[in-house]
């Protein structure tokens, strides 16, 4: 057996290797702890919000307080981003939902509609969305996300700012661009048969996004409950046959545009209205005293399709692509 001697030299060089190898790993780790805590705290101290200062002022009168507030246009756009689209949704949809609302503003600061100068004769728009648009506060927003709300607020303030001063326009002229939550996944509707007013960038679309909280909503009441809100002027009858409802029409997205109940007829809108349904995209079924309304979808189906946006967004589109879909042949312009 050969017995190896170490010299102490050679002994000083192992243990010097050794050290810088040790030193290596330590700076390695180091390195590593540096970087996570300056991404840790990063999260801490967010980056600071872009400005929002469009220079032009809108009139917006309070439904709930009665007050009329004269707020910044892109900072009003915040509050109606927040209030109409969730916050969880893609970038992408969000800043289509800001150029729609954003059009809109800048129509009803043009156009105001009788319904707000009712309210308030220097009112151009109102926090109702009935009539407007929805609008939420900053305080409100802090009492809708809590924990997430610094996230959210940042994720649709930068939605904004991207976008800012973009409108759409028809053959130049700024576009009514309507919007609602889900036209059911399948396609959305013409105004024309919602309305009888034929606009030409508001006409039935191809919308096949995945399924969304709106789909296969059941509605069910007696049908005495339905009589009294149609306001049916013929007998109920106890258990209802099969005719008893008739589908006289539909729409090309499958929407009831007309329907005869009893003696009387009703479009589609004027029965979602009525009894309160999410969208007239409609079927149902009776069971004796009971009739039960399944709708897919909510809101009126005309327009930009939110859930629909959000969709075509995680499929890679921008928000240019996603507003071309909705609003044919329209075109994106500086106000």
């Amino acid at each position: 057996m050969v017995t190896r001697i170490k010299s102490p030299h050679a002994e000083k060089m192992r243990k010097k290797k050794k050290r810088r190898s040790q030193m290596t790993w330590l700076g390695v780790i180091l390195c590593a702890a540096l970087l996570y805590g300056a991404s840790f705290l990063m999260d801490l101290i967010p980056a600071p919000e872009p400005e929002l200062n469009s220079g032009r002022t809108v009139q917006v009168y309070h439904m709930e307080t009665g007050q009329l507030m004269a707020l910044d246009l892109e900072q009003y756009l915040v509050g109606v981003v927040a209030a109409e689209m969730p916050a969880e949704f893609d970038v992408e949809a969000l800043k289509a939902q800001a150029v729609a609302a954003r059009t809109f503003t800048v129509n009803r600061m043009i156009h105001p509609h009788p319904n707000v100068t009712a309210l308030h004769s220097l009112a151009q728009l109102s926090t109702s969305p009935e009539t407007c648009q929805a609008w939420i506060s900053e305080e409100e927003q802090k009492k809708r996300w809590g924990s997430q709300y610094r996230k959210y607020h940042r994720k649709i303030v930068q939605a904004v700012a991207d976008t800012a001063g973009e409108v759409l326009r028809y053959d130049g002229l700024l576009i009514e661009p309507l919007y609602h939550a889900s036209c059911g996944g399948t396609q959305t509707e013409d105004a024309q048969n919602v309305w009888g007013n034929a606009k030409p960038y508001l006409v039935s679309v191809k919308c096949n996004h995945a399924s969304d909280p709106h789909m296969q909503t059941r509605t069910s009441m007696t049908l005495q409950t339905m009589a009294q809100r149609l306001q049916l002027s013929d007998a109920v009858p106890a258990a209802a046959t099969g005719d008893y409802i008739q589908l006289l029409s539909s729409t090309g997205s499958n929407r009831v545009s007309q329907i005869r109940i009893g003696n009387q007829i009703f479009t589609g809108g004027e029965l979602r209205s009525a009894l309160n349904l999410k969208s007239s995209l409609i079927s149902w079924h009776i069971t004796g005293n009971e009739i039960t309304f399944i709708t897919n979808g909510y809101g009126h189906g005309v327009g930009l399709c939110q859930y629909g946006a959000n969709y075509y967004a995680k499929q890679g589109d921008d928000y240019r692509q996603i507003l071309s879909r909705y609003y044919t042949d329209t075109q994106l312009s500086q106000e």
